[in-house]
């Protein structure tokens, strides 16, 4: 299941308003947001006061049940360990396994990327194949 809600968001012009952010994808369920992000605009938001264009950076979790990825994609400037990250990812995909009654996340490439760029250029050469 995909997940937005609305946050507050500050443009550069100093102004504050609401709009829907995504912090969860499905892609399968919901492919249109699979081209959002290829396309570059995902959590684009534009600015009702002044007209600016910007994306808005916060954590996703990328879901894709056909080809069973599972990415989750933190902020550029995140200061923890990709390595670190990765693991603990994992580990909480085999308590969701053990604890549901069916297998959600069984046979899943789980990865960490550091902003939607890196995920992109690994789809892009995924789709390449």
């Amino acid at each position: 299941m995909s997940f937005s809600q609305k946050q507050i968001v500050t443009c550069e012009c100093g102004h504050e308003f609401e709009w829907d952010i995504w912090s969860s994808i499905n892609v399968t369920r919901d492919p249109d947001l699979k081209e959002t992000l290829f396309n570059g605009l995902l959590n684009v938001v534009v600015c009702p006061f002044c007209g600016i264009f910007f994306y808005f950076e916060t954590f996703i979790l990328y879901h894709d049940e056909k080809k069973k990825y599972l990415f989750y994609i933190y902020n550029h400037d995140c200061p923890e360990d990709k390595t670190k990250l990765t693991q603990k990812a994992k580990e909480d995909c085999e308590l969701v396994n053990q604890k549901a009654e069916k297998k959600i996340f069984l046979d899943y490439k789980v990865e960490v990327f550091f902003g939607l760029d890196e995920v992109l250029e690994f789809l892009k050469k995924e789709e390449d194949l």
